[in-house]
Formats: C-alpha cells, structure tokens, sequence
C-alpha cells in the first residue's frame, strides 16, 4: 500500500479521496532520490571518463606496468611486443675486472620471462573481480594509482653455475708463497706473491639480479685476494741454525747412496710452519722418491736383509737427531729391531712406506726450515729457525736394560761329527730411554724423556755335525 491513508468509494461513477499531505511528501521525496541514484549509476556506466573502457575494446587499462615497462592501453599483442623488445635490449650484460671483460648473453643461461603470462596478468587488472571491486580499481587506475607486475623469469641453473666455474678459472691466480733456501751456508729468502680467486657466491647474486630485473648494466666481478702462506716479513725472521746431526756412510755402497741421496734431496730444503708436522714418508710421496731407490741393505724382521729403499733410514735418523737437538716435539718414532751402526742405541728412526714413518712438529713461534746436505761420506741435516726460538739442548741416552740371549744347539747329519757351525749370529736385546736436557749455564732446567726403544735379542744358533764316516768290515 502507498503511504498514508486513502480512502476510495465508488459511488455513481465518482470517487473521493482524502490523502495524507505529510505522507505524500516523504513518498515523493524518496521517489526523486530513487530516480536520482538510478540516473548517477547510468551516468557513471555510460561515461568512459569516471570508468573508461569498461570494455576498453580488448585494451590494457591506463597505468599498469610490468617492472619499469609501460603497457597502458596496449593490446595483448601490443604489450607482448613491447615486453619482449625491452627484453631484447637488455638481453646483455657486462661483467668486468681491470682489463678483464666478458659480455654475457641472457638466452645462454637459459632464461624465459614468462611473457604471455605477464600480459594475461596485466590485462586481467580490473577485469577479473566483482564488478564494485572491478569499478574501484578502473577509478584508482584513471586517477593515476599505478599497478606495477613484478617481472617473473625461470633460468637455467646449472648453466649459471658453469658460467661462474669459466669466470673462476679464467682469473684465478694461485697466491706464491715466499721461499727460502740455505745456499753456501746463508739463508736466502724470496718474496711471495698475492693470489686472486672469483667469489662465487657474490657473483651469482650478481648474475641472478641481472637476470631477475632485467638490469642490463656494467657490474665488476668480486674477487678475493688469497694470502700467501709464507710471507718475506715471516721468513726473514729464519736467521740462526737450531740444530744439527751428521752420521757416515759407505761410499762404495752405490745402491745404498743413491738412496740416502735421494731421501735427502726429497727432504731438504722443506719449511715447517708453527704448530705444523714434517711427515718423512709424506715428503718422499710428494716428491716422487719412492719410484728413484734402489735394491740394497735393510732390516727385516730382525735380520739383515736385500731390500728397495734400503739406506733412507740413515736419512731419518740423521733428521731425527737434528730435530732432538732444534727442540721439536717427536710425534712418532720407531726404532730398528737391530741397533744401527752409524747412530748410537735410542737415536735411531726406522721409516717404511704406509707402515713406520718418522714425524714431528714445530712447536716453535716461528717457521723452520729442514736442510739437508751431501757429502762423500755423510750426511748432514740441519734445522734453521729464529734466534728467539733457540734453546740449549743435550741428548742423553740410558741403556735401561741389557737382556741376553739365548745359545742354541742343532743338530746338521750334514756336518762331520764334532764340527760345529754358527748358522746365525746371537746379539744382546737392549731397553734404551732417550732424554732431552734443556740447559741453560750448565743447569738443567727441564729433563724430558723423548723415547723408550726396544731392541730383541737374537739367539745364538750353533749347527753340530753328527755325520759318522767310520767305515765298518
């Protein structure tokens, strides 16, 4: 029923009504509003400069980008083009470093910019919703709001890896260490030389960045610069010999001086940095000396025996004394199972590739270099360090005990009756502590025991003939 109260009769072919004014007027004052709102919505639907475009003719509406790139009121083949032409442009980059320069073409590393995507997105802004929330964002996008797509892109991952390993190694330059030789006597140092490595993981943020935002611009290649080990400043401060050892050879023994020559060679000259360990086995790998030794005299299982490398031994030993006298700590020592003739008991240090090797560390403040030299009849070894590094020390042995052996009796049908033959020679087995007097005016301040050695006895066998010849009638 409409507002107020009418009352209508039909009499006669007439009617009378009595309205309500009040009523009347709030019906007609919301009328007109109705109207009026009706009117503002087909305004606002028919006026492409509130909304514009509604339908926009298949265009993308104004003030939507895609990274940097403008596509307002492009087609979909329009924006298509207009993504892959500023793609084209910065399809390159260049990295460099000092003169080095390397020009890198996106496509190589497999990248793909998702461009059908990227429009279908753009072209969905203010299509895709209701239509209130489609209207709002047309009004936004006219009055100047700008909706900016982040650029998406896939790449090649491993091929970005393998451009970074070329980079790696066209500019890697290994640092050179400073060097130092004993010639004449003297020590003689050399300089080192700084090195240069690419950091990779810097420089695939770098690449993937480039990738990512189409950035097109020159970037350095981030290096590291690889520090020496050695510096001069470090090796000048080798200036004293710590200590030194020498024992004799026969020179007529060629197999077995060629090996102590070339155990020597292998070990000489060799720096020793603070707190690290001289290997004797290691450094005869790293120099190949186990393909240059001969066939000549060695220990085996407590007797003499033909064997390759027989003679390096003497070359340990040597160096194991020095290094006694230098102060380093002895890691690992083994004596022969016979004592040597050249070294008296407990300073001797048997060696053998992958079994017994002879190692020890430099405790000192300062690197050591382990020198070695020939001469006709002996070798010397000699270990130099910094001055401040120098103690006075003395070696002292103590024979523990001496235990005998045993002499034994065969009987050989082979041998005359009454003769006896002595099949293997019987030695003495000693037990020998090895000190370490640090001294200094004649007292001694610390006494430290390096070493226990072991040597088994061997007993004494004695063939006896039981061969009858009494010829019989």
């Amino acid at each position: 029923p409409l507002p107020g109260s009418w009352r209508i009769r039909l009499t006669e072919f007439a009617w009378s009504a009595k309205p309500d004014i009040k009523g009347l007027a709030d019906y007609l004052c919301l009328l007109k509003l109705l109207i009026l709102m009706m009117i503002v919505i087909i305004f606002m639907l028919t006026n492409n400069k509130i909304i514009y475009a509604i339908n926009l003719n298949g265009k993308i509406l104004n003030n939507i980008y895609v990274q940097d790139i403008n596509l307002s009121d492009l087609t979909k083949e329009e924006a298509t083009k207009k993504i892959n032409s500023y793609i084209e442009q910065n399809n390159e980059f260049e990295l460099f470093y000092n003169n080095e320069s390397i020009l890198v073409n996106k496509e190589t590393l497999g990248v793909d910019y998702k461009v059908d995507e990227l429009v279908d997105r753009a072209y969905s802004i203010g299509r895709d919703k209701d239509l209130i929330t489609d209207m709002k964002t047309k009004i936004s996008l006219k009055k100047g709001e700008k909706k900016i797509i982040p650029l998406t892109c896939s790449y090649n991952i491993k091929k970005v890896d393998n451009l970074i390993d070329k980079i790696y190694s066209k500019l890697y330059i290994s640092p050179k260490d400073a060097s130092a030789k004993i010639v004449n006597g003297n020590i003689v140092v050399y300089e080192e030389h700084k090195g240069q490595a690419v950091d990779k993981e810097n420089l695939k943020d770098i690449i993937v960045y480039k990738i990512e935002n189409l950035d097109s611009s020159q970037s350095e290649i981030p290096l590291d610069v690889l520090n020496p080990k050695y510096t001069y400043d470090q090796l000048m401060k080798i200036d004293t010999l710590l200590g030194s050892y020498e024992t004799y050879f026969n020179p007529k023994r060629k197999n077995r001086v060629n090996n102590i020559t070339v155990a020597a060679k292998s070990t000489s000259d060799i720096l020793v940095n603070t707190n690290e360990k001289f290997s004797f086995n290691q450094q005869l790998r790293d120099n190949d000396a186990y393909n240059k030794l001969k066939v000549a005299s060695i220990i085996l299982n407590g007797k003499h025996d033909k064997g390759v490398g027989g003679g390096i031994c003497q070359v340990s030993t040597t160096i194991y004394n020095a290094a006694l006298y230098a102060g380093m700590d002895i890691v690992k020592i083994t004596n022969h199972s016979i004592p040597s003739p050249y070294v008296t008991k407990g300073r001797d240090a048997t060696v053998s590739n992958g079994s017994m090797d002879f190692v020890f560390k430099n405790n000192n403040n300062n690197p050591i270099i382990v020198h070695n030299e020939i001469f006709e009849n002996k070798i010397v070894s000699k270990i130099y360090g910094c001055s401040s590094d120098k103690r006075n020390i003395e070696i002292e042995t103590e024979i523990v005990e001496t235990i005998k052996n045993k002499k034994i009796y065969k009987s050989d049908s082979k041998l005359q009756k009454g003769t006896k033959v002595v099949e293997q020679e019987g030695r003495l087995g000693y037990t020998v502590n090895t000190f370490r007097l640090y001294k200094s005016n004649n007292e001694i301040l610390k006494k430290e025991l390096v070493n226990t050695s072991y040597y088994p006895p061997c007993d004494e066998i004695i063939l006896k003939g039981t061969k009858d010849n009494t010829l019989y009638k």
